[in-house]
């Protein structure tokens, strides 16, 4: 399988984001891997003309459909509640700062969506408060006002999870209906009353009030005389969805609004101090490689591996904070165009990998833009490597990256080595599990840590290759053949405790998930 690759540069991204102005409303985390938002046309008229309802949808791999409940069709069939929805209960992030002039946040939900069939005479779906004119066609909803004047709507949401803080109104129903009046009458905050809102903060939870026909957002953008206008987006990515595709080609729409039609969007998460996963199929990576870009991390760690022929990735990410390119499942010779036009570039490589599979050995590697002198070579046998660690030690480097794969009956190494101060280190190329183990004790007492790992199956036994060194750390952690829940488990520890990964490897060529990892805080 020939793996699609991606390069993004801040300087790119900067470049975008110049003229940007609004967050999506949700948040990546929020969505489980194979859920996404969902976007389809609103309808035309002058003040909504530009605006989006949102829902979403998971991809049902029993069924092969993307779908918009989080259950069977049966199962909704027998009992349509809005809580069978997926994006029901999520929550909802302010797309800019303003304040909220207009709100409403105690109105009942509508009983259930609408089923079709349902009568438009007598539309059971809707609450009665909705159609006597005792609560707005928004529902729960804010009218959030920028300091430009523009004003932005979102509507429909779960009845108290509009804070009291962000909305002064408390009543369930307007004292009187509505009428010909307009529902501002009611819905407006007073000035002194108008909380001040920062983009990105918790608004509330998506639900099925008001004038809606099931859980879903609404979000739309007019001007002060009440005209739609077209909402540019900063980050954020796009695919038509395709029940054939569970893992489509995505495509961002920073600096534009999002297509139109019917699309599936993959929100940006958070950028927290590093996003690490293990264990993820190949078919997935790309899709998480551009999302990650796009949410703001680079990466900082690629490690490949093959089960049963199956290729899959083990990876660290961490904020953005200079220019990179990034690329995995390269053939010897794609990897070889892609180092050398980065070199051409001014960028310089801080992590490779290689690995296994049934169609030769394949690398991945990360290059940051930035001055530094480093020692890089791949497919070498083992005494060649040996040869290139003397020559490391000449030029006073130290080992970065020492990855082997077992290829025709021998080992080849990929080797990375720059002038980054480590103290004094030693590497091992060929440890058993106990080997590997008692090293790290010997090392450990000889004042030495383990900074890198790598694993991989020669012979029919499994191997490590540990990188050591005197690095400054005032704590760490090490892990090795630990299935995927055991590895998961202890990464939740450590992480719990403050450490960060620096290392997860998982063993190349054996028959089952087998991780190692290395964790460390200062």
């Amino acid at each position: 399988m020939k793996l699609l690759t991606l390069a993004l540069t801040l300087t790119a991204i900067s470049a975008q984001l110049q003229a940007a102005t609004y967050d999506l409303p949700f948040k990546g985390q929020n969505f489980g891997d194979h859920e996404k938002v969902h976007t389809f046309d609103h309808a035309q008229n002058t003040s909504q003309k530009h605006g989006f309802d949102m829902g979403a949808r998971r991809y049902d791999f029993d069924n092969s459909r993307w779908t918009s409940v989080n259950t069977t069709l049966a199962d909704y069939n027998a009992a349509p509640t809005n809580d069978k929805f997926t994006i029901y209960n999520k929550s909802i992030y302010a797309m800019r700062a303003g304040k909220v002039v207009g709100c409403w946040r105690n109105a009942p939900q509508n009983p259930r969506p609408k089923l079709s069939g349902d009568s438009e005479t007598t539309k059971p779906w809707l609450h009665s408060n909705l159609k006597n004119g005792l609560m707005p066609g928004g529902g729960n909803m804010l009218w959030i006002e920028h300091d430009d004047g523009t004003r932005m709507l979102y509507a429909h949401m779960i009845p108290g999870t509009i804070s009291s803080a962000l909305c002064p109104h408390d009543d369930v129903a307007y004292p009187a209906p509505i009428g010909n009046n307009s529902e501002m009458k009611y819905v407006a905050v007073p000035e002194a009353q108008q909380a001040v809102i920062s983009k990105g903060q918790y608004l509330g939870r998506v639900g099925n009030s008001g004038n809606s026909t099931g859980p879903h957002l609404h979000v739309h953008l007019q001007d002060s005389s009440g005209v739609g206008q077209l909402i540019t987006f900063n980050r954020g990515m796009a695919a038509v969805p395709d029940d054939s595709k569970p893992y489509p080609v995505w495509t961002r729409f920073a600096g534009s609004t999002i297509p139109g039609g019917s699309q599936l969007i993959w929100a940006p998460r958070t950028v927290g101090s590093q996003y690490v996963r293990h264990g993820m199929a190949s078919v997935a990576m790309q899709g998480w490689f551009s999302h990650l870009a796009d949410s703001g991390f680079k990466p900082a760690w690629f490690d490949g591996y093959t089960v049963n022929g199956s290729t899959f990735y083990n990876m660290v990410w961490k904020p953005a904070n200079l220019a990179w390119r990034g690329y995995f499942g390269q053939s010897g010779a794609s990897y070889q165009t892609v180092f050398n036009d980065a070199m051409d570039d001014g960028y310089v490589p801080v992590q490779v990998d290689s690995h296994q599979t049934g169609s030769g050995t394949r690398y991945s590697v990360i290059f940051e833009k930035k001055a530094m002198a480093f020692l890089a070579r791949h497919g070498l046998t083992y005494q060649q490597h040996l040869d290139v660690m003397e020559q490391a030690k000449t030029l006073n480097m130290r080992p970065v990256n020492i990855s082997v794969v077992s290829s025709g009956g021998e080992r080849r190494y990929t080797t990375l080595y720059n002038q980054q101060n480590v103290g004094g280190w030693t590497v091992s190329s060929q440890l058993s599990a106990a080997a590997y183990q008692a090293k790290v004790t010997s090392e450990w007492d000889a004042g030495r840590r383990p900074i890198y790992l790598n694993a991989y199956v020669h012979g029919g036994n499994v191997n490590y290759t540990a990188v050591f060194a005197q690095a400054p750390v005032n704590s760490w952690v090490a892990r090795h053949g630990q299935t995927s829940a055991q590895f998961q488990t202890s990464f939740n520890d450590f992480s719990g405790q403050g450490y960060l990964t620096d290392v997860v490897a998982g063993i190349d060529g054996e028959g089952v998930h087998r991780f190692a990892g290395l964790w460390s805080k200062n």
